[in-house]
């Protein structure tokens, strides 16, 4: 590991680590969610690296209209269906950071000052991250694989689709940050399978399985050290090998806004049976292999890859 991953983890982590030990949770909750998300962008989709303002747009957006579950339904919609549009331009992971906080926000209902503020502090984190990604990172950059143009409209499709049958099953199934849920499984979408459609599916049967596992467990830390021990070790293996391997930053993105979640207020409690939501997520898991299994398999243009 090169002493620069220890100085960028420092950067990243070093003012939300400090607001949170001088007993400032919300501060280092929502400022340190929008630098994550901020550096996400500008690491992954580095061409709209800008749409990082956005990002608390949306998530008072779906904080205010959550109470009326047709606009916040549509919001989501909306927004997945645009990250899978971006797919045809390899930007796809980067715009999950859209996503991420329209859910954040859609399981954060508030009073219009509480969103206020809490917007000021992501666009605080915004500015923060955005600057680390055009200085220290600016000669880093992850692009990501590309959907053929004539398949964009049915993976923004499934991804809408994906996302929203995935956001009412986090609400029901009562989850601990339940919307982890769906920003787990439009994180770790592929449009195209690299190899062929049988390891694309290993792949992501992995991966959300390693997701699940690792939600669990940070969810399940009471400790305020432990977690700040497991966000530092995340944080610094995305940094290490995300270059590398994209598919770790879609694994650790989800727990590693869980970790940042759980700094501050509103608490995100437990509500549900812990077997009906482990029902609930795996069911949501089968339903996101077979609808990329057969986005894979049943494409009829040209150079589509085969079972």
């Amino acid at each position: 590991m090169k002493t620069s991953t220890f100085g960028i983890a420092l950067l990243l982590l070093g003012p939300i680590v400090a607001a949170s030990l001088a007993g400032y949770g919300e501060v280092a909750k929502y400022v340190g969610i929008g630098a994550v998300l901020a550096v996400l962008l500008g690491l992954l989709a580095r061409p709209v690296a800008a749409f990082a303002v956005l990002l608390p747009v949306v998530y008072a957006a779906a904080a205010l209209t959550v109470q009326s579950t047709d606009g916040v339904v549509a919001l989501i919609v909306a927004i997945a269906a645009a990250v899978g549009a971006a797919g045809s331009l390899g930007l796809q992971r980067g715009l999950v950071a859209l996503l991420g906080a329209a859910l954040l926000g859609s399981f954060e209902p508030a009073e219009p000052g509480d969103v206020l503020r809490r917007s000021v502090l992501m666009m605080v984190g915004i500015a923060y991250g955005f600057a680390l990604a055009v200085t220290v990172l600016r000669n880093v950059s992850v692009s990501g694989r590309a959907v053929r143009p004539q398949a964009t409209v049915g993976y923004a499709a499934l991804l809408a689709v994906l996302a929203l049958v995935a956001w009412y099953a986090a609400r029901l199934g009562g989850l601990a940050y339940a919307w982890w849920l769906p920003l787990a499984v439009v994180a770790v979408s592929e449009p195209v399978a690299k190899h062929s459609a049988r390891h694309a599916l290993a792949r992501t049967v992995a991966v959300l399985c390693a997701t699940l596992v690792l939600v669990t467990i940070v969810t399940a830390v009471d400790s305020q050290w432990l977690r700040g021990v497991l966000l530092a070790a995340l944080v610094l293996a995305a940094i290490w090998q995300g270059v590398q391997h994209p598919t770790l930053v879609a694994l650790l993105l989800t727990p590693v806004l869980v970790l940042l979640s759980s700094l501050g207020p509103p608490e995100a409690g437990f509500d549900g049976a812990r077997v009906a939501s482990l029902v609930a997520a795996l069911v949501i898991f089968a339903a996101t292999c077979l609808g990329h299994w057969a986005f894979w398999t049943l494409r009829t243009e040209p150079g589509r890859v085969t079972a």
